[in-house]
């Protein structure tokens, strides 16, 4: 039978899971927005968002290391987590990348470079995220 504190932990596993990717989402739908418009203003939303998840991102790979060390060796929950962990940092350094892009034309438009990475990576993160979750149904 599933307890309270239970169903709680697997929720907080989703959100950390969902949480970075939400925020790499919405900057990227920002930056389209901005190169349709030509608005600066969108650019800036976009790079705000994009901080944001790669903190939360950052954040949610060092809690789930932490987590990672309580699976049993040999279990496949353990072999999800590391292949969760390894893909989380895997896409985090792509939009570290198309950060600092940014931050070398701060006013001009958002160079299509950094979008591209941003797509890639989102597309390596939601696979991660799956992972993720993945590992945290298989620990039951």
């Amino acid at each position: 039978m599933r307890t309270i504190a239970h169903a709680v932990r697997g929720d907080v596993y989703t959100l950390l899971i969902v949480l970075p990717l939400v925020f790499f989402a919405i900057s990227l739908g920002f930056d389209v927005v901005a190169m349709l418009s030509g608005a600066h203003v969108w650019g800036v939303a976009a790079a705000v968002n994009l901080a944001a998840g790669l903190v939360s991102g950052s954040l949610s790979s060092v809690y789930f290391a932490r987590v990672h060390d309580t699976y049993r060796p040999g279990s496949r929950a353990r072999d999800l987590s590391f292949l969760f962990l390894w893909l989380s940092i895997c896409a985090l350094l792509p939009f570290v990348l198309s950060l600092v892009l940014r931050a070398v034309h701060p006013q001009g438009p958002t160079p299509p470079a950094s979008v591209a990475l941003s797509i890639m990576a989102l597309g390596l993160s939601t696979l991660a995220g799956w992972l993720g979750d993945e590992a945290a149904r298989e620990r039951g």
